[in-house]
């Protein structure tokens, strides 16, 4: 995989509201707009209760929205039927978790190779393909390990080496550095910006605004709405100044 300009919007959230029923009803998300493009490293941060695991729920087709539209390269979710919905989830969309949810009883290649065990692939091939992964990410050397063998900046390495294989079209990184000490938490930072720099489109969800600070983009989310976007903001900026160099000219 190599890195490419940004591209085509790989997911596009369009006015997307998500209540639970209660009295009064709970309004987790309301109105939410966003695109993310193929090629992009993104923040979505914000405190608890703003918003961002409902908001990850609805990005990862893990659940469908109240009302509104999530599209994922061109397809918009809500008329896939459950088990297309499960199949898409499966080939185009990469997890990464806070816990690692890795299968204790398994080593590294095995726990990899997981990742692509429904898509019709040889056990064979899913293995090749599981060893090449963890290599790039570092673990070529762990390759037997089991998850307690491991630390816990290795367990979330192979955790991302997971959900990297199949090359999906978006990866979803739910707080990835939350079970880290602040020096592992570096080098987990350090390998996305990489396999960003190699291609991967990443999403990190957080409650840590450092961290997201450190990234390209980031989407604030509060009460369930999005409070400020850089991308945005880089916008506004860049038609300022071209409005200022306009003016100069004449």
């Amino acid at each position: 995989m190599t890195a490419d300009p940004l591209g085509e919007a790989v997911l596009a959230l369009c006015d997307v509201k998500k209540s639970y029923p209660g009295t009064p009803p709970i309004h987790a998300l309301a109105g939410v707009d966003l695109e993310i493009r193929r090629g992009e490293l993104v923040a979505v941060v914000g405190p608890s209760g703003s918003g961002k695991s409902t908001m990850l729920n609805m990005m990862g087709a893990l659940d469908r929205p109240t009302s509104g539209s999530v599209v994922v390269e061109g397809r918009d979710l809500s008329r896939l039927s459950d088990r297309r919905l499960s199949g898409l989830r499966g080939r185009k969309i990469g997890f990464v978790f806070q816990q690692f949810h890795l299968i204790d009883g398994i080593g590294s290649i095995e726990n990899v190779a997981t990742g692509r065990l429904y898509h019709g692939v040889s056990r064979r091939r899913r293995r090749s393909e599981a060893v090449e992964m963890l290599e790039r990410v570092g673990l070529g050397h762990r390759l037997q390990n089991r998850p307690n063998q491991l630390s816990g900046g290795e367990r979330q390495r192979v955790a991302i080496a997971r959900a990297l294989l199949g090359d999906p079209a978006i990866v979803l990184a739910d707080e990835p550095t939350g079970n880290l000490d602040s020096g592992t938490s570096e080098e987990i930072m350090t390998l996305l910006h990489d396999l960003n720099g190699q291609g991967a489109t990443i999403v990190v969800i957080t409650h840590d605004r450092e961290l997201a600070a450190s990234l390209p983009r980031t989407v604030s989310l509060l009460d369930g709405r999005i409070e400020n976007d850089s991308a945005l903001d880089d916008s506004v900026l860049d038609d300022s100044v071209l409005d200022d160099s306009v003016s100069v000219e004449r």
